[in-house]
């Protein structure tokens, strides 16, 4: 069963083992793959704030490096993730 309904990858973006960015799903939509950027942490809903889309894994992740202080500081103002990521 993939992480997240609708999805059959997930990649956890970082640069610091102890400071994730956040996340990149990938998606079957209109017929090809796209990928969704998510922050690391939680809003007051619970869930991870999405952040764009991409046509392609490599311009998502390169897009989240490009935009890490923004990213770190939209992190330090979000809930906590509840679980640790898997080593």
């Amino acid at each position: 069963m993939p992480p997240a309904p609708g999805t059959f990858g997930v990649w956890q973006i970082r640069r610091d083992r102890s400071a994730p960015l956040g996340y990149v799903l990938s998606r079957h939509d209109l017929g090809g793959i796209v990928y969704h950027c998510y922050a690391h942490g939680r809003d007051d809903a619970g869930g991870r704030p999405w952040l764009r889309r991409s046509e392609s894994l490599n311009s998502a992740v390169a897009w989240m490096i490009q935009h890490e202080r923004e990213l770190s500081a939209l992190t330090g103002r979000l809930h906590p993730e509840p679980d640790e990521w898997p080593s």
